[in-house]
């Protein structure tokens, strides 16, 4: 899946984020307990791999991660801007 520069940049950076907050033990519903934030950590870490392989394709689970941190910061962002964001939903909602 190609993603511009700009998309690659916004993912690169909430990857990392979500691998951070995983690492400190901040769980949400979708990871609530420490089996969950090491799948999740895998899934992270090999979705960073496939980024950088541009001729890799997404599992639908890396999707669905890939749509939530997307969605995330469309909610956390009022007026114009999410564009980037808009963009990354429609490729992987594909």
């Amino acid at each position: 899946m190609l993603f511009s520069p700009e998309e690659m940049n916004f993912l690169s950076t909430r990857l990392e984020e979500e691998a951070v907050r995983l690492r400190q033990g901040q769980s949400d519903e979708l990871a609530a307990t420490p089996e969950e934030r090491q799948r999740e950590l895998r899934l992270i870490s090999e979705l960073q791999r496939k980024l950088r392989d541009l001729k890799s394709e997404m599992t639908q689970e890396e999707k669905a991660l890939v749509a939530r941190l997307a969605r995330d910061e469309i909610h956390h962002i009022h007026g114009h801007g999410t564009g980037v964001y808009q963009s990354i939903l429609q490729k992987v909602e594909q």
